[in-house]
């Protein structure tokens, strides 16, 4: 017994001294693997500061900018890993084939969501919007709120925050009601047939053009557009800043200078309607 317990050490010290030789014998390539890894960490630290500087000029934005800062790190540290790996004799093409397969695999399962991430780099790239800037995408309409890698996030006029996938803005027509600096409204405003057009449209205009808020250029403009036996109506059309608070708040103060300016072309139209013994028409 005691001669097989002997035997059974020697075998054992004969394979801690194969494995201690063995990892003496490989310890110079491992150091030179790590060294080249560390060497390869040390590139990608300076192809970040040279990425950022790059993005400083050419206003990249940031989280494009960091999007790429960790792909070109993880491209040169996984380069400088198989490097490593060829040094140690390791063949790292056997790896890279694993993770490709896996990663194709993955691809599949997660194909809305990496379609919704690729559409949210191409928008960040071609910057169809910004940030505050109101926009409509199908039916929904609101301000930017926030454009990450997955979803585009509108505040919508009523404070609801819709969330929109990437890939549902990159395909569908975007309107921006911002990125061209103003925007047109136009108001309906229906009147008598008694009304002349010409002294409506004059006074629409100028009491438009006394709106603060409405720009002078170009100017408020009104266009006949609408004909009926009961009476005409007349579009006016004017230009304001793109902010939706600011469309609103205009609009509102138009309606109210071209409900007074009706009212004082409609009273000398009524009395003289009266006077020929007609009656209102009812606008």
């Amino acid at each position: 017994m005691w001669e097989a317990i002997r035997e059974e050490l020697q075998s054992v010290d004969q394979q801690i001294g194969h494995s201690l030789g063995s990892l003496i014998g490989t310890l110079p390539a491992l150091l030179v693997a790590i060294l080249v890894v560390a060497v390869f960490v040390l590139i990608a630290r300076l192809a970040r500061r040279l990425l950022a500087g790059v993005s400083r000029v050419s206003r990249l934005d940031p989280m494009l900018r960091g999007l790429f800062d960790q792909l070109l790190t993880a491209a040169i540290v996984t380069f400088g890993v198989a490097v490593g790996l060829g040094v140690l004799g390791i063949d790292a093409r056997t790896i890279i084939a694993s993770f490709g397969v896996a990663g194709l695999i993955v691809g599949f399962a997660l194909k809305d969501l990496l379609e919704n991430f690729i559409s949210g780099i191409l928008i960040l790239w071609r910057r169809p919007f910004r940030v505050q800037d109101h926009i409509q995408v199908g039916a929904s309409e609101g301000i930017v709120e926030e454009i990450t890698f997955r979803t585009t996030s509108l505040r919508t006029p009523d404070g609801v925050l819709v969330l929109v996938p990437n890939a549902q803005v990159l395909t569908q027509a975007v309107r921006n009601y911002t990125h061209l600096g103003a925007r047109r409204t136009a108001i309906v405003l229906s009147l008598l047939p008694e009304v002349d057009p010409e002294r409506a449209r004059a006074a629409l205009e100028e009491a438009a053009r006394g709106v603060p808020g409405v720009r002078q250029e170009p100017p408020p403009e009104t266009l006949l557009l609408g004909l009926a036996a009961d009476g005409y109506d007349l579009h006016l059309h004017y230009w304001t800043a793109p902010d939706q608070e600011t469309v609103q708040r205009v609009e509102s103060a138009v309606r109210q200078a071209a409900f007074a300016t009706l009212a004082r072309l409609r009273a000398p139209a009524e009395s003289a309607a009266h006077a020929d013994g007609s009656t209102d028409a009812g606008r």
